[in-house]
């Protein structure tokens, strides 16, 4: 590890060359490379520890080196659960130097969902945060088998810290590489069933992803990057192996800290930052018009839409512009994007849209009943097909083939039309909830919350929320002679999910509308709370 001062960082220089990034590099390449040409840049800086080009390489060969003498194979699952931290990038770039892939859990997840997607992966090996290590053998007991554990950072628990237990390992490195059709990276989305689904990136998806967003949303070669998003969702992870590609630094939080954020923007010189929208607000009420954001070159977010008076206090306030992007993780990020500046806003109707295609992504809209493509303005499902469109999912050919056509189309499950060839996003073919930036499906808090004795039947929807978008909402029918009450209900819920799942309002009810089958009719259930909504979806 590098002991680099502040001052050093901030004014760490390469000796700039005419060559353009090497796009076309896999991930662990792009490391290889850039610790033979630059091997003094920084790479990652989390707290008081940066790691250099030179470190980077050198710590994960030593990582690849002991994964493969604990008998890793190629295309071997490593799972993770982490928060924000250099290990996060190290066991990414440590698994692909050992052919492996490695597997992002949500840091937030409860012991019994982490060990689901474990077993689910397959994975042998099992990364923890330093703060998850006293649910150690919670989480191994849930697990159930063998699975060998490392912890990020020093603990009392007994186990492995996984950069000290790696450094007995060689810094030669494996000398592994991948093709485009491999999968680079895996992750879960939570599942319309209740069990999320992992969705598999390749090589190729990667290099379409970087081909198309440098069109739209350039990018410096060795520039400062800041990364406050969690690196088990797409957006965070994707925008910082993009910014690896281009011999990039970057700085991450360990925890969203508004204040923070706002510190490291002129004290690192960052260019760029991905976000969310609910996140996007909170900076901007906590920033100060005296702050120096002169670095910036673009803001990128997703989430939801911009209102035209946030969007121009943006403008003003970070003086560069901003990118609104619409994607999934099937879909390797971002897929349209609309960009927002001063003459975005002589049309400040185009901010509800999603913008346009990025090069070489196709998007069409298609009636959801007899899946014919619609023309501009007629409301239907969006499809898109492209080069950044996944693989499918893992161990799940149901779900792929539900979900991923044979003609190379992509059912998004969202409902929109095309106006001048920008996406209009209106409302949700599933019932997918999208609270502060974090998927949440109803099926999954149902059944969670269907196990407690006392309750009968949860109909789950998502309902307006000024800081968030959308907040999770519980209509509870009780068993007969229950008397649950509302905050049992939420404290029921926190001991079984992730706290950004569970209700944040319970509302009991003697029945509701339904369909001849006897199904909970939820867009007629959720109509009532959006009457007042221009937009029907976060």
């Amino acid at each position: 590890m590098s002991n680099v001062d502040d001052r050093e960082i901030q004014v760490a220089s390469v000796e700039k060359t005419t060559n353009q990034p090497r796009t076309d590099l896999n991930f662990e390449e792009a490391i290889r490379y850039h610790a033979s040409q630059t091997p003094d840049h920084p790479a990652i800086t989390f707290g008081g520890r940066t790691y250099s080009y030179r470190d980077f390489d050198r710590l994960t060969n030593q990582i690849a080196n002991g994964f493969r003498k604990l008998g890793c194979q190629k295309d071997d699952r490593i799972a993770v659960v982490l928060r924000n931290s250099p290990e996060s990038y190290m066991t990414l770039l440590g698994a692909r130097k050992a052919g492996a892939v490695q597997v992002a859990i949500n840091s937030r997840y409860r012991p019994g969902e982490i060990a689901w997607i474990v077993n689910d992966c397959n994975a042998q090996i099992l990364v923890l945060d330093n703060e998850l290590v006293p649910e150690a053998q919670q989480i191994a007991a849930a697990i159930g088998r063998p699975v060998k554990l490392f912890s990020a950072g020093s603990n009392d628990g007994g186990i492995p810290e996984l950069l000290q237990w790696a450094g007995q390992y060689p810094e030669t490195d494996c000398a592994i590489t991948s093709d485009p059709q491999d999968v680079a990276i895996q992750l879960y989305t939570s599942g319309t069933t209740g069990n999320p689904k992992g969705a598999m990136i390749s090589n190729a998806n990667l290099h379409s992803f970087f081909l198309n967003s440098a069109e739209t949303i350039p990018m410096r070669q060795y520039g400062s990057h800041l990364i406050m998003l969690p690196l088990f969702h797409v957006a965070a992870l994707i925008w910082s192996v993009r910014a690896f590609i281009h011999g990039g630094h970057c700085i991450g939080l360990s925890e969203f800290d508004p204040k923070t954020v706002l510190e490291l923007i002129p004290r690192y010189r960052i260019n760029d930052f991905s976000t969310v929208n609910t996140v996007l607000n909170m900076l901007m009420q906590e920033a100060d018009a005296e702050m120096d954001f002169s670095s910036l070159d673009g803001i990128i977010f997703g989430g939801g839409a911009l209102g035209e008076k946030n969007a121009r206090e943006a403008l003003d306030l970070f003086g560069c512009p901003l990118y609104s992007m619409y994607g999934s993780t099937e879909l390797t990020f971002g897929v349209t994007v609309l960009k927002i500046d001063d003459k975005l806003l002589d049309e400040p109707a185009l901010l509800e849209s999603c913008g346009k295609p990025m090069r070489s992504v196709e998007v069409g809209i298609f009636d959801t009943d007899n899946q014919q493509a619609l023309e501009e303005n007629h409301v239907g499902e969006l499809w898109v097909r492209g080069g950044q469109n996944s693989l499918g999912y893992w161990n799940n050919p149901d779900a792929t083939q539900a979900a991923f056509r044979e003609d190379g189309w992509f059912r998004t499950g969202d409902i929109g039309y095309l106006r001048d060839e920008n996406l209009f996003i209106s409302d949700r073919l599933k019932d997918m909830i999208k609270s502060g930036g974090e998927n949440v499906y109803p099926a999954e808090v149902e059944r969670r919350l269907s196990d407690h004795p006392d309750i009968a039947e949860a109909i789950v929807i998502g309902i307006p929320d000024a800081k968030w978008g959308e907040a999770v909402h519980a209509l509870i029918i009780r068993r007969t002679g229950a008397t649950i009450s509302e905050p049992e209900v939420i404290a029921f819920a926190r001991q079984n999910m992730a706290p950004f799942k569970c209700p944040r309002s319970v509302l009991f009810v003697g029945d509701v509308p339904r369909t001849p089958s006897g199904k909970p009719r939820k867009n007629v259930i959720r109509e009532s709370y959006w009457t007042e909504e221009t937009r029907k979806i976060c």
